[in-house]
């Protein structure tokens, strides 16, 4: 089973991500986190097999959400999602997917996993 920690604001961001991954056939947990306090308390008690985060978060970005996961789990895999052209930034070891793509997402997935 794949477990999956989501920094993600929004619950119908969210729910596409989970679409994506049941259209794929993707067996999983999914735990969202939404702000740096819901984000430590699920690294608390939640042992993710991969990082996924929204790029720009309201009083929170993504960079520093994967920061603190990579602190506290570190070379878990981690994708950053953005809703526009974006980089990861140069620290972190992650991927970079556009939102418009996100049905690329399980494969994207598959692969970091494999490897």
């Amino acid at each position: 089973m794949l477990r999956i920690l989501l920094v993600e604001d929004s619950p119908d961001d969210a729910e596409l991500l989970r679409f994506a991954l049941d259209d794929a056939g993707i067996d999983h947990e999914l735990r969202r986190a939404w702000s740096r306090a819901s984000l430590l308390e699920a690294l608390g008690d939640f042992t993710p097999s991969v990082a996924v985060s929204d790029l720009h978060l309201p009083g929170f970005c993504g960079a520093e959400a994967l920061r603190l996961v990579q602190a506290q789990r570190p070379g878990l895999p981690m994708v950053l999602l953005s809703g526009a052209p974006a980089e990861a930034p140069g620290d972190l070891p992650a991927r970079v997917l556009d939102k418009a793509a996100l049905h690329g997402l399980p494969a994207l997935l598959r692969g970091m996993l494999a490897a």
